[in-house]
C-alpha cells in the first residue's frame, strides 16, 4: 500500500496534480511572454459525454513517491457543457480530496468556450477564472490582471478536451505547432503543443494506441513540460496526462475506466 502523505505533503501533492491539468505559468511573478498576433483556426468536434477514472502517480524531485486517484466528468447538454475534475487520496475509511476543478460554458464554432472555471485546492480558498465574452476579456478572482479573450481560449481543465476535439475534427490539424490560449489562476498564456508521434500506452483498460502531444518548456513563460495522450479508438479522449517540472518531479494521470 502506498504511503499516505502528511498534511503538508498532501498540499504539495495537490499543487503537483493541479499542474498536470495545465502547467505552471510565468515563473517568479514574471510577466507572461507576449502572445503571438495570430494563431491557427481549428475545426473542433468535442468528444461525447463520459465519466473517467484515473490512477495518479507522483514522483518528487527527491524520489519520494505517492499514489492517488482522479475522477473526471465531461457532460454536454445541447450547446452547453460542464466539466469537473476531483483528485484525491483513498485512505482507510475515507477519501481526502486534494483538488477540485470545475468549468462551465458553451460549445461554439471554435470548440469548447468556457464561461467560468473554478479551482479549490486543499487548504486554499476557491479561485475563479472568468471568460467574459461581452467584454472580450479573461479576468481572475485572485488577480487584477486582464487578458484579451481569443476565440478558442481554454482553461486548464478543458484544454485536453479541446485537443481531443481538434483531433476528432481532422487529424491533419495535429501536424505543426498547435497554439491554444489558456487562462489559469492569475494569467493567460499561449500553450504550444507539438505532435510527438503514435504510441502504445499500457493502461488498466488494456494497451491503447494513442497520439502523444507535448508542450515543451518555454523560457520566460513556463518551465514545465506537459504531455497529453489521446486515444483515437476511444473517440480521441485524453487517456494520459503528465507534467514534468523543471526540477524533475513527475506527475502522471492514467485512465483506468471510462463510462458513458
Amino acid at each position: 500500500m502506498p504511503a499516505v502523505p502528511s498534511p503538508a505533503s498532501a498540499g504539495e501533492a495537490a499543487s503537483a496534480v493541479e499542474s498536470t491539468q495545465a502547467a505552471d505559468g510565468a515563473p517568479g511573478g514574471a510577466p507572461p511572454m507576449p502572445e503571438p498576433e495570430s494563431t491557427r483556426r481549428y475545426n473542433v468536434n468535442p468528444p461525447p459525454p463520459a465519466e473517467f477514472e484515473f490512477d495518479v502517480q507522483r514522483v518528487d524531485a527527491d524520489g519520494t513517491k505517492w499514489s492517488g486517484e482522479a475522477a473526471m466528468s465531461w457532460r454536454r447538454d445541447g450547446s452547453r457543457y460542464k466539466l469537473t475534475v476531483e483528485v484525491g487520496l483513498n485512505l482507510l475509511i475515507t477519501r481526502l480530496n486534494l483538488l477540485v476543478l470545475s468549468s462551465e460554458g458553451e460549445i461554439d464554432d471554435y470548440g469548447i468556450a468556457p464561461d467560468n472555471a473554478t479551482e479549490k485546492r486543499k487548504g486554499r480558498a476557491l479561485t475563479a477564472t472568468h471568460f467574459n465574452r461581452a467584454q472580450g476579456r479573461i479576468t481572475f478572482s485572485a488577480s487584477e490582471a486582464s487578458f484579451a479573450l481569443r476565440p478558442g481560449a481554454q482553461d486548464k481543465a478543458t484544454l485536453p478536451f479541446q485537443l481531443a476535439g481538434i483531433g476528432r475534427a481532422d487529424v491533419n490539424q495535429l501536424s505543426g505547432d498547435i497554439d491554444i490560449l489558456v487562462g489559469e489562476d492569475k494569467d493567460a498564456t499561449v500553450f504550444r503543443f507539438q505532435l510527438v508521434g503514435e504510441e502504445e500506452l499500457p493502461t488498466k483498460m488494456g494497451r491503447l494506441v494513442t497520439w502523444h502531444l507535448s508542450r515543451p518548456p518555454k523560457a520566460g513563460s513556463y518551465s514545465a513540460r506537459l504531455d497529453v495522450w489521446l486515444a483515437p479508438s476511444l473517440g480521441w479522449y485524453p487517456v494520459q496526462i503528465r507534467n514534468t517540472e523543471g526540477n524533475g518531479a513527475l506527475t502522471t494521470q492514467t485512465v483506468s475506466k471510462i463510462s458513458h
